[in-house]
């Protein structure tokens, strides 16, 4: 006789939801959001033109959103289970005596369709709820919808609303519960759990060290500290300035003082401008250093006119970067003013705009 040895499995573990996801805030808040769409969708309908079989309209308007394929979201017992509680449980939300007349009558619709269409007789069978858990309060609230319908424009509904409560309450569908007020019911409040996008939980640094490979949540969790941790230090860590430039920009605040911060930084680029200009002026330094003064600032010019011209390049031909005294055409004289006698750019070109470089049109 052979023996045939153990062996893992090959197909894989299949993937089932979870019966929380149902009572988190992701299906809850999509979930809350579509029934207000039928609700409204219903009412759109219903106030253009009141049907003779209102009931049948809304059937329709079931179909064609897609409700009817609900029940096969999910196939787990237990999964399933919350999921057919909560749909119910939703729906009575929007049965409270608070909401319009209206809104109650639509919301019963929506409870009484999809307990009534729940599969049953399937194979394999499928788990399907035989009560609906409901508040005494509210429970009393339904039972008086009729009555709130008296009104002309309501008038088709309540016969439709009638006939369902009397097959529900005679088949004994609703399991009463303690008043609302208890929080009665499981869970006690909906959603239970609050999904919150892209948080990461703090990092004890005094924890101990776990062993093995750190997994991929120990990983955010320390790059989170660490980046925390940089910006904390450059918060707190001010720039390092060699001597000349923090004695000029001392130098600069001191001459600036009970201006406003605009004109202090005003004030502070244009002494370190001129002062970088003074240095490289081609009329004061020897014929080496002046040769190469001007290429420097020749290259910046150019650097800086190419670039606008390719972000120039990005809009539409109606929409250009500034007029002829403002945008790209008044950079351009300026980098032609440069090394121009008598021009206002005559030393630096572009790097002249605040004092009136490329003004002047030929």
């Amino acid at each position: 006789m052979s023996v045939v040895a153990p062996a893992p499995s090959s197909s894989r573990g299949e993937v089932v939801l979870q019966p929380n996801y149902f009572t988190s805030s992701i299906f809850i808040k999509a979930l809350r959001e579509d029934i207000t769409t039928l609700i409204h969708s219903y009412h759109d309908l219903y106030t253009k033109s009141p049907p003779g079989h209102p009931f049948s309209l809304f059937k329709h308007l079931w179909s064609t959103l897609g409700w009817r394929w609900m029940h096969l979201m999910v196939f787990d017992d237990r999964p399933r289970e919350m999921l057919l509680n909560v749909v119910h449980r939703l729906f009575l939300e929007r049965m409270v005596r608070t909401e319009a007349p209206f809104t109650r009558a639509i919301a019963l619709f929506g409870l009484y369709t999809f307990f009534l269409t729940q599969p049953r007789g399937t194979a394999p069978p499928l788990y399907s709820l035989s009560h609906i858990p409901i508040p005494v309060d509210q429970f009393i609230a339904l039972k008086a919808l009729t009555n709130s319908l008296n009104v002309d424009h309501l008038h088709p509904l309540q016969p439709h609303v009638s006939h369902i409560l009397s097959i529900l309450l005679q088949g004994k569908v609703f399991f009463l519960a303690p008043e609302s007020g208890s929080r009665s019911l499981n869970p006690r409040s909906l959603p239970r759990e609050n999904f919150i996008e892209g948080a990461v939980l703090p990092l004890d640094i005094n924890a101990p060290k776990k062993k093995g490979r750190p997994t991929k949540r120990d990983k955010i969790k320390k790059a989170k500290l660490d980046l925390d941790s940089l910006d904390k230090w450059l918060y707190d860590t001010p720039p390092p300035l060699s001597t000349a430039v923090a004695s000029s920009l001392s130098s600069s605040f001191e001459a600036s003082s009970g201006n406003s911060p605009v004109e202090t930084t005003l004030t502070q680029y244009q002494n370190e401008k001129a002062r970088i200009l003074d240095a490289i002026d081609p009329q004061t330094t020897p014929a080496a250093s002046a040769s190469h003064a001007n290429s420097t600032i020749q290259k910046s010019n150019q650097f800086i006119l190419e670039r606008l011209k390719t972000a120039e390049g990005f809009f539409s031909a109606e929409s250009t970067l500034g007029d002829q005294s403002t945008g790209v055409s008044r950079v351009e004289r300026a980098v032609n003013e440069l090394g121009v006698t008598n021009s206002v750019g005559r030393l630096g070109g572009a790097l002249n705009l605040l004092e009136g470089a490329g003004k002047t049109q030929p």
